[in-house]
């Protein structure tokens, strides 16, 4: 073949190439999809992780949460002072209560919480209770407003939007707001919260509404110079049936278990007396109590003595004193008030909080024991007490000459024999059960609800929980959302990016 021929046959080779490389151009139809560019790919494919990891932290959030809200259990408090945190001692109440109890709140629940953050702690500590009794407290949340029948229901107290009822059966008890915070006050108008006592109640409620028996009591309202509002509150929201009543128009009912004097500012009549003494002897079968709660004041009253005196008692025209300024509560600065008082013996002492709790008293009358056989001490002051006769109240007198030591404030005494006795109780002062000393961080109310329960026979358990306070630096959320945002910041996330990040390395090592 000669150079010609083979210059030709690879020309016509080359044209054919170029034929097939050339693109031909149709005349109709669809156009070629263009193919997809490793960019783009790159770019769907990490936006799909991304939607993967949103998705798979929503999922773990749900998980979480409806675990936490199933399982107390997996849930932690981070507040400072564990402010959202159940007791062990509640949570041991929940778990012994057997009938169907309910909290409910008169407010919806946004409604409710949004006002304070104290709110907010009461309903989580309800909801808490809920959770830790096993299907047998339920916590409701009913506008009162749009539910006009629950005002019907409770018609023997007025009810508000922030008031909480809790109810068994046809047992019922409301907290007011002043029943579960204590406020303070600026300028003597204007209220704030100032610590929760709203655990305390809670569990004192549904104590009260769960327990059967029936103790009664009746207030004494002749000649009565103080108002006892809060004490017969205090009475009733530890499951007493308080009522009141006139000796000098009415007798005593034999149901009665005990009688309260509180703070009459003069003597009673012979008539009175007389009925007070036959009810504490009771047809010989004793079992009764006499609580009597001294006015501070001076005033003769032989009539209430002769009484007295029948169970080897006698309150002296005096007032008690404290020279040690240790013994002194630190916002008195006044050695006749917020007087600390010393336990004589470990009888009432069991439900105390700690070793170092203490009563307080103030403007108290010294309590003189006749008899040490049938009369027992039970609050004493320190050696460094003393008293002040009336009769030197408005004279310049020498108050180290009248250090006596180891004062009586509080002091019992019996009748009877065996398991069938009548107690008096007699206080120096009414102000032991007044509002600012029982409702105060000392143990009045843990030491006097205790003694009572006891001498009227009532076997009903009473718990203990501290006041909590909720600072500054708490951080407003509840368990279930803190340990939630805990389990997501600490491993979730951290593990979402890692393997996000380890799928962009393994894909881009193979690309």
């Amino acid at each position: 073949m000669d150079e010609k021929e083979i210059k030709t046959e690879n020309e016509e080779v080359k044209t054919d190439t170029e034929k097939e490389d050339k693109p031909v151009k149709k005349t109709g139809g669809e156009k070629p999809k263009k193919p997809m560019s490793r960019k783009m790919k790159h770019s769907l494919i990490s936006a799909g992780i991304c939607v993967f990891v949103a998705a798979a932290v929503v999922l773990v959030n749900i998980i979480a949460f409806t675990l936490t809200s199933k399982y107390s259990v997996l849930t932690a408090d981070i507040t400072q002072k564990a402010s959202f945190e159940l007791t062990d001692t509640s949570v041991k109440l929940a778990k012994s209560i057997k009938k169907n109890t309910e909290i409910t709140f008169l407010s919806e629940k946004n409604a409710y919480t949004n006002i304070d953050p104290y709110c907010k702690q009461t309903a989580f500590i309800a909801e808490e209770l809920e959770k830790n009794s096993d299907g047998s407290i339920s916590v409701k949340y009913t506008d009162i407003v749009k539910t006009p029948s629950l005002a019907k229901k409770y018609s023997d107290t007025e009810l508000s939007s922030t008031d909480i009822v809790v109810s068994c059966g046809d047992k019922h008890k409301v907290l007011k707001a002043t029943d579960i915070f204590n406020f303070g006050y600026y300028a003597d108008t204007y209220g704030y919260i100032t610590s929760s006592k709203a655990e305390q109640m809670l569990d004192t409620a549904i104590i009260t509404v769960n327990n059967e028996q029936v103790t009664n009591v009746i207030i004494i309202n002749d000649n009565t110079s103080e108002d006892y509002s809060y004490f017969k509150e205090t009475l009733s929201s530890n499951g007493y049936t308080v009522t009141e009543a006139s000796l000098a128009e009415t007798d005593i009912s034999d149901d009665t278990d005990m009688l309260v004097a509180y703070a009459p500012k003069k003597d009673y009549s012979e008539e009175i007396t007389k009925k007070i003494s036959n009810f504490l002897y009771n047809d010989g079968k004793y079992g009764k109590t006499f609580l009597y709660l001294s006015e501070s004041g001076d005033f003769e009253s032989p009539n209430i003595d002769k009484l007295l005196a029948e169970y080897s008692l006698e309150v002296e025209h005096a007032l008690v004193f404290e020279t040690n300024i240790s013994k002194i509560d630190t916002k008195s600065n006044n050695p006749y008030d917020g007087i600390i008082c010393g336990y004589y013996s470990d009888l009432y002492t069991e439900n105390l909080k700690s070793e170092d709790s203490f009563v307080i008293t103030g403007y108290s009358r010294p309590v003189y024991r006749m008899d040490e056989n049938s009369s027992t001490p039970l609050l004493v002051l320190s050696a460094s007490s003393g008293e002040c006769p009336f009769s030197l109240r408005d004279e310049d007198w020498d108050i180290s000459e009248y250090v006596t030591g180891k004062e009586c404030v509080l002091a019992q005494g019996t009748k009877g024999e065996g398991d069938a006795v009548s107690t008096v109780v007699a206080s120096g002062s009414y102000n032991i059960f007044a509002g600012n000393y029982y409702g105060s961080v000392y143990a009045n109310q843990e030491y006097l609800s205790t003694m009572l329960d006891k001498l009227c026979g009532c076997d009903t358990e009473r718990v203990s929980v501290a006041e909590k306070v909720i600072t500054e630096y708490d951080i407003n959320i509840d368990r279930n959302l803190a340990v939630t945002l805990g389990f997501l910041v600490y491993a979730v996330i951290p593990l979402a990016i890692l393997a996000a990040g380890f799928t962009m390395y393994m894909m881009r090592r193979h690309r």
